[in-house]
């Protein structure tokens, strides 16, 4: 019986020479030549970049699955799009650009948070570039990689105990994003679902009991879905980021300009975007078979999903009567 084995091919020149001067590892590969026999019975060229010289150097970059490249020119237009306006659509963000004091306050902090991001990333890049050279095959599980860089290099330092605090940190990131969309989905649920709509006359200790029913029963699908993960975690990232994005950013938007909007309009634009979005990661899943949402005309999703929001929430909201005033109460409310 024989089991598939993951491999990663060797092939920059500086990691060849590191291998060959390597004796541990030459014993180890003597060992495996005698006990293992190794045959290629098939291999799968690159749908872009096979035998194109400097394609791993040059814009767009090989790739398995995608025929325009790893980063065609449509996916690197999208993402300009992406990142700003999606992060802006993210609820928890929405009520931080509704807070501010005045026009002078936004400027300045459109400043300095262009400063702090640019330093945080920028950072980021080179250290990762670094540990490219120093821990080659990360590829294989590139999730793993900021835990066994911290660990090399503290290691290497003589302070190994420092790795647990350089690690310690992104997990507190992580757990706190967690939480607080772990509250933010239950307090939407019980409070702008339930009481407000449902039982406005409910009792503390029943929006109580049910907030923590809402918690562990989201935590436990949560749980159930990373049973078995994508291949890397920014494929999360970018699909939550964008579903929120999806979902909110043309509703709120026409909603703060566009005198004609209504409540109709903004739950449609809400569904239409959703829609879009999962509509696109099915079918690339589908095509794919893995978590890979599907590039239409080689464009991200996100710019699907943006049309398919603005186009219902625009058609609905002319098509069906609306109290703007009550609709604009309700959402400064928010």
């Amino acid at each position: 019986q024989t089991e598939k084995v993951r491999l990663l091919r060797i092939t920059t020149p500086s990691e060849i020479e590191r291998i060959s001067q390597d004796t541990l590892i030459l014993d180890q590969q003597a060992a495996l030549r005698q006990a293992v026999r190794v045959e290629v019975v098939e291999t799968t060229p690159y749908v872009y970049g096979a035998d194109q010289e400097g394609v791993y150097i040059t814009a767009t970059g090989p790739s398995a699955s995608n025929p325009l490249g790893f980063l065609a020119l449509g996916t690197a237009i999208s993402f300009f799009i992406f990142w700003p306006f999606g992060a802006t659509a993210q609820p928890a963000n929405m009520v931080r650009l509704m807070a501010f004091r005045n026009s002078r306050t936004l400027r300045y902090s459109i400043v300095t948070v262009t400063v702090y991001y640019a330093v945080i990333y920028f950072s980021l890049i080179v250290i990762f570039c670094c540990g490219r050279i120093l821990l080659p095959g990360m590829e294989i599980d590139p999730d793993r990689t900021m835990p066994d860089l911290a660990a090399r290099v503290t290691s290497n330092a003589g302070v190994p105990w420092v790795a647990g605090l350089l690690v310690a940190a992104p997990f507190a990131a992580v757990m706190s994003s967690v939480d607080s969309f772990l509250l933010l989905v239950s307090s939407s649920i019980v409070r702008d679902i339930y009481q407000r709509r449902l039982s406005p006359q409910a009792s503390e200790r029943t929006l109580k009991r049910l907030s923590h029913l809402v918690t562990v029963i989201v935590g436990v699908l949560a749980v159930v879905l990373v049973v078995n993960p994508p291949t890397y975690l920014q494929d999360l990232i970018v699909f939550a980021t964008a579903g929120l994005a999806a979902c909110f950013l043309i509703p709120v938007t026409l909603s703060l300009y566009w005198p004609r909007m209504n409540g109709a309009g903004a739950i449609a634009g809400m569904l239409g975007g959703t829609g879009m979005h999962l509509v696109l990661t099915g079918w690339g899943y589908w095509e794919h078979q893995e978590f890979q949402a599907y590039e239409f005309l080689g464009l991200s999703p996100f710019i699907w999903d943006l049309g398919a929001s603005a186009l219902a929430a625009v058609v609905v909201a002319l098509t069906t009567p609306g109290d703007r005033q009550a609709f604009h109460d309700f959402f400064q409310s928010k």
